[in-house]
């Protein structure tokens, strides 16, 4: 039986982005000199989710001390490099099965019935024009979505709406961007206009119009939060590859919810998929659910104020900083918790076992781990992002 009392370490799930993705995560990692990752752009990593792959010690279940680098997931495949074959690969879904309840946490269980947390680090360019219906709101097609996001570097996006715009005239501004991308995506499909050049035309049509006069841009400093579960926000991730060019580096913390159903866009940059195809945009209920209050539309009120070690403190999530130059003792509480190394590297050391953590990776704590020891073996400081419920 799989214990609920130890820490596992988790393999996360590099997500390729040729368009938009960098080298920035795998070499946070220190993976970059994998041959199979040297020229590959990754956008995203899954550090957690429910189907999450984690590790265990076959042989000896009490302990895995070993550094996660030589364990790594590419963009296709699960890689194994431990000469002594002795660690094996398990799903958080069949953890969570085996034990819901010492897994989860009871409470936890209850209200989300599985793992309702989806944590991505993200190396992003451009991200379409979107926005969440709120938490208080009910509709047949869409559901809200809390989101926040932390930057690891200094980055560039729009939030809110900016004040006294003509609502209607950017409703159509948005209506006339997706018609004319419609129009050259029809030309791309039917090899009328070579995609290079209908990403040319999008480009000029799109600047004239200038949909980013409506909304708020606003540069951010490294290690600033922001919240979005309040929802009805205006939010998107902006290009400036001049005085930004790694893009947007982001810790997003959310709950595992599908676009398909959580994330409604008015504009998505003027980008084509590979064979021409473009994605659907919902811009009628974009402009019915986007909050107009002027108070909210203000980035300051989405960013999250440090009290002690909390960042963020939400029903969805809560996230804490943990910042450790000898050692610690810490606690799950009623919930499961996941660490992440920002800085530095760890011991994390449990009654049921041991895993060690370097910088850019993290480890997964059932809610039974109960209390727990972080041992920093960095000669300077350590500095993790710990993510649980509070309930």
């Amino acid at each position: 039986m799989l214990s609920t009392r130890r820490p596992y370490l988790i393999v996360p799930k590099l997500i390729e982005q040729p368009t938009w993705g960098g080298d920035y995560i795998v070499k946070y990692k220190n993976w970059l000199d994998k041959s199979d990752l040297k020229n590959i752009k990754i956008g995203q990593s899954y550090e957690l989710f429910d189907q999450s792959n984690l590790l265990i010690n076959i042989y000896d279940s009490s302990d895995i001390r070993i550094k996660p680098e030589i364990i790594y997931l590419s963009t296709t495949y699960t890689k194994n490099q431990n000469k002594d074959n002795t660690l094996e690969k398990i799903n958080l879904s069949d953890l969570v099965m085996s034990n819901p309840k010492q897994i989860l946490g009871k409470k936890i269980l209850e209200k989300f019935l599985k793992m309702p947390i989806l944590i991505k680090f993200t190396q992003a360019l451009g991200n379409s024009f979107q926005t969440h219906i709120k938490p208080n709101v009910f509709h047949h097609c869409w559901r809200p979505k809390a989101e926040s996001w932390y930057y690891f570097e200094d980055g560039l996006l729009s939030f809110g709406i900016k004040k006294g715009i003509n609502l209607q005239v950017y409703q159509k501004t948005c209506q006339a961007i997706d018609t004319r991308m419609r129009q050259l995506s029809s030309k791309i499909l039917s090899g009328d206009m070579a995609l290079s050049d209908a990403q040319d035309e999008a480009k000029k049509f799109i600047h004239q119009l200038n949909p980013w006069q409506f909304v708020n841009i606003h540069k951010v400093d490294k290690n600033i939060l922001i919240d979005l579960s309040m929802g009805g926000l205006h939010h998107s991730w902006e290009d400036d590859l001049k005085n930004y060019p790694k893009g947007n580096i982001l810790y997003e913390i959310q709950q595992d919810m599908p676009d398909s159903v959580s994330t409604i866009r008015c504009f998505d940059q003027g980008k084509f998929k590979e064979d021409g195809n473009i994605r659907e945009l919902h811009i009628a209920d974009y402009f019915k659910f986007i909050d107009l209050d002027i108070e909210h539309n203000k980035m300051e009120k989405a960013i999250c104020q440090r009290s002690d070690n909390n960042l963020l403190s939400t029903k969805y999530y809560t996230l804490d900083i943990l910042e450790i130059s000898d050692r610690i003792k810490d606690n799950t509480g009623n919930s499961f918790c996941h660490l992440f190394v920002r800085e530095g590297e760890i011991n994390i050391n449990t009654d049921g076992g041991n895993v060690h953590l370097s910088k850019g990776h993290s480890c997964f704590l059932p809610k039974n781990v109960g209390e727990y020891e972080i041992k920093s073996t960095d000669p300077k400081q350590s500095v993790i992002l710990k993510t649980y419920i509070k309930i």
